[in-house]
């Protein structure tokens, strides 16, 4: 009988071996990182991995094309939060994950809380979140240094990293009388306008769609989406100009260049702001949850899961990669090269938050941090949202017309699918 065992053992890890694990992936810094480890793990394993990179915005769709309830061609998939419950149907819970034999499950304690909610749906985590994906502030502390007395002058209260959205926009009309913008906003018609309405929305203590076991409801506050939308109009006053057609490119292009002195990142794109060759302002800034509004801190949040189709040829391999990627002995190993952790220890880290600041700001904002509506259908709730937001804050219609219209819209979506 043990030999027996023995023999099935080395069958099932000859198997495993001469896998080739296909994987779709989002690419950015922290997904390209996984590059430097991959030797060590098929060097150790024995399987092949094969990653195709696809710019966040276009994933989703190639998702659609490659991966259905009878066929995947992919082993491991990344999943943005907003869409897990769209392809949670053909995705494998990570309760029935096949067991590995190299690289145990990560135990799931050290990961972020924040991260295993944005992971789960209808109580079942979907695969493992490899991404603590957060809106974190940035602020320009060189401009505090030199105008924190003389903006105490004018305002009563020393300049400081925004601890509100009113401090923001004080020292935002401040700033303006010495040629620098106080902030930059994201106002193209992309998933990144759905974000910043969803900020606004929620720091003035409004959410527009509930999302319950026992159904959808619109639930946007007229009047808060309304002062939401005017304080965000404000704002612009004191945005670089075009600022009605900026995505992260600009913003960012902006912020480098020295023109802007707080705004909100996405943790990956730091690593340019960080280096010295693209930008400024390296080694010049604070980072931080956001600024509060009049009700609440809200972060948005936008963390990444990889999960295994029901249909992969492969699941076992698969498991074995995304066990490895969420080791902490990985962590270690990719960080300096772009890695991102989900896991509370690596970003509270003392010796990553002297070197990489931007680590403990992570924590800090998951601590605030806030979902976009969680459903089958979000995509369409959130062009509704983009489209009406940028026509309100853009002056094309008022406040109340885009706030009518996005209430009315959600609905025909939510009726349109029997909701």
């Amino acid at each position: 009988m043990r030999k027996w065992l023995v023999c099935l053992a080395i069958l099932l890890t000859l198997t495993l071996m001469a896998a080739t694990v296909r994987v779709l992936l989002w690419d950015e810094i922290l997904t390209q990182s996984l590059k430097e480890g991959l030797p060590e793990f098929e060097k150790k394993t024995g399987i092949k991995v094969e990653i195709d990179f696809v710019p966040s915005g276009t994933l989703l769709q190639k998702t659609l094309i490659s991966v259905t309830a009878e066929r995947s061609d992919y082993d491991l998939i990344a999943v943005d939060e907003p869409n897990i419950p769209l392809l949670a149907p053909i995705l494998l819970p990570l309760t029935e994950w096949p067991d590995t034999n190299f690289y145990p499950r990560p135990s799931i304690a050290d990961v972020i809380s924040s991260a295993l909610d944005a992971g789960s749906w209808r109580g079942k985590l979907m695969g493992l979140p490899v991404n603590a994906n957060v809106y974190v502030w940035m602020t320009r502390k060189d401009i505090i240094e030199k105008y924190k007395d003389e903006f105490k002058k004018e305002y009563g209260y020393e300049m400081r990293v925004p601890k509100t959205l009113q401090e923001l926009l004080d020292m935002a009309k401040f700033l303006s009388k010495k040629g620098i913008y106080g902030w930059a906003p994201f106002t193209k018609p992309w998933e990144g306008a759905t974000c910043e309405a969803i900020w606004m929305f929620e720091s003035f203590g409004t959410k527009v769609l509930q999302v319950t076991d026992k159904g959808y409801n619109v639930v946007l506050d007229k009047q808060k989406a309304i002062e939401a939308i005017n304080f965000y109009k404000e704002l612009l006053k004191y945005a670089p100009p075009g600022a009605l057609d900026y995505g992260h490119s600009e913003r960012i292009a902006a912020f480098s260049k020295g023109e802007v002195f707080s705004m909100f990142i996405w943790p990956a794109q730091v690593p340019d702001i960080e280096n010295p060759d693209k930008s400024l302002v390296a080694g010049k800034v604070i980072y931080t949850e956001p600024p509060a509004g009049p009700v609440k801190t809200a972060a948005i949040r936008g963390c990444w899961i990889v999960a295994i189709p029901k249909a992969a040829k492969e699941k076992a391999g698969a498991a074995e990669f995304a066990n490895w990627w969420l080791s902490v002995e990985t962590g270690r190993k990719l960080i300096p090269v772009g890695l991102t952790p989900t896991r509370e220890s690596l970003l509270k880290d003392p010796a990553y938050n002297k070197t990489k600041p931007w680590f403990l700001a992570i924590y800090q904002s998951m601590q605030y941090a806030v979902e976009r509506p969680r459903f089958e259908r979000y995509p369409e709730v959130s062009q509704v949202i983009r489209n009406n937001w940028l026509d309100a804050v853009s002056g094309r219609v008022s406040p109340e017309v885009a706030v009518d219209r996005m209430v009315e819209e959600i609905n025909a979506v939510l009726k349109k699918y029997g909701y």
